[in-house]
């Protein structure tokens, strides 16, 4: 019996020790993206640096030309003027702006615009139940460019940004915290005469500096130094097209090869024949309406302007009006004090303080004004110009 023992005590010491299965760690997920390897010294993730240039695809300014050229609805009656009366009906601000937002990224210094889409007029958020932030959760979920870098503004006669342009920038500004979305400005009534008209903006430093509190009264522009002529920053701007579409247009304008026994005289040698329509004179059909707008213009600057001052002039009597309850209330106490009575409680503050008006729609309507004089004097220059070739 003892020998059965110490034959399985044998046994048992022989055999390997039993090996415990390890519980599996959990894996610490990082919740930063990574940036892979090869794209660390382009991509700008801290947004060090400025957005030098923009890049806009050639399918983007294709889909901006066909918004603006919809049958787009009336803006709406809400207006950003500060006052009771609505201003002076104008074909100016009864002209409809086709607004949009641009999907990309930037790259190395440039903004680089892939994709876009249009807004309904009167958006003029990012906000959480919008159509522009339900629309790009649609993009996220189909994998495609969901990054907003901007909006685009289709004007007329060499106009500046709209008041509602200016506060769709900034909400995007706010939500991509980092102080890089441009605005794309492309002047629709210079397309019928064959001219192109694409311009890019960023929003100046003192510009976003304003933009920040919240806040365009007179101490923030004074102390920001902002003005229509510097509140955005201009941006070169060039269109992209593949190259698959580069090579179909070279294959286009490539003159053909036949033989010069079977060339006809006179026969052209490019499907685009030259066209002299860009020596006609413009000036007919273009000055009045730049004329009409300009007055336009500065009817609504005129009538802004009024509304500013009576603000600032309410605001200087209620503010006089205030100062003199004060004094009038010292006064009562030192005569209560010398008479033994106590003292009533000293005046407070006035409800809702006083708040200097906002001009960040006086700026744009100055801008305009600028916008549309400039695009005058060159339309009257190209006229002038051809009268004399």
């Amino acid at each position: 019996m003892s020998g059965a023992k110490s034959m399985a005590a044998a046994l048992s010491a022989s055999l390997p020790a039993p090996v415990r299965a390890k519980t599996p760690q959990p894996v610490q997920q990082s919740n930063e993206a990574k940036v892979p390897q090869r794209m660390e010294g382009v991509l700008d993730v801290e947004a060090e640096r400025d957005i030098e240039s923009v890049k806009l695809n050639s399918l983007v300014f294709l889909k901006m030309m066909k918004h603006s050229t919809d049958n787009l609805p009336p803006p709406p009656s809400a207006s950003f003027q500060q006052d009771r009366n609505a201003p002076p009906p104008t074909a100016l601000s009864s002209h409809p702006d086709a607004t949009g937002i641009l999907l990309g990224l930037d790259l190395d210094g440039v903004m680089e615009v892939e994709d876009c889409f249009a807004l309904p007029a009167g958006e003029t958020s990012l906000g959480a139940n919008s159509y522009s932030s339900r629309l790009v959760a649609h993009l996220r979920s189909v994998q495609t460019p969901d990054s907003a870098v901007g909006i685009y503004l289709s004007t007329h006669n060499g106009g500046f940004a709209t008041r509602a342009a200016i506060d769709l920038l900034i909400s995007i500004e706010r939500i991509t915290k980092r102080g890089r979305a441009v605005l794309v400005i492309h002047d629709q009534s210079a397309a019928p005469a064959g001219d192109l008209s694409v311009r890019a903006y960023r929003l100046s430093e003192g510009a976003w500096e304003a933009a920040k509190t919240a806040k365009w009264d007179t101490a923030v522009l004074s102390e920001n130094k902002i003005t229509a002529a510097n509140m955005l920053s201009p941006l070169p701007v060039t269109i992209s097209t593949p190259s698959l579409l580069n090579a179909l247009l070279a294959t286009l304008t490539a003159p053909a090869s036949t033989s010069s026994s079977s060339s006809v005289l006179g026969e052209p040698r490019s499907p685009f024949p030259p066209t002299f329509s860009a020596l006609t004179n413009p000036l007919p059909a273009s000055l009045p309406s730049y004329l009409s707008d300009t007055l336009d213009a500065l009817t609504l600057h005129s009538h802004e302007a009024n509304n500013v001052a009576y603000l600032v002039r309410q605001i200087g009597r209620e503010k006089a009006k205030h100062e003199q309850t004060i004094k009038d209330r010292e006064e009562e106490n030192l005569r209560r004090r010398k008479q033994g009575l106590s003292e009533l409680p000293p005046v407070g503050e006035m409800r809702g303080g006083i708040k200097d008006p906002n001009r960040l729609e006086l700026l744009c309507l100055q801008g305009q004004v600028d916008g549309l004089a400039k695009g005058m004097s060159a339309e009257a220059g190209k006229g002038l110009v051809r009268c004399y070739l």
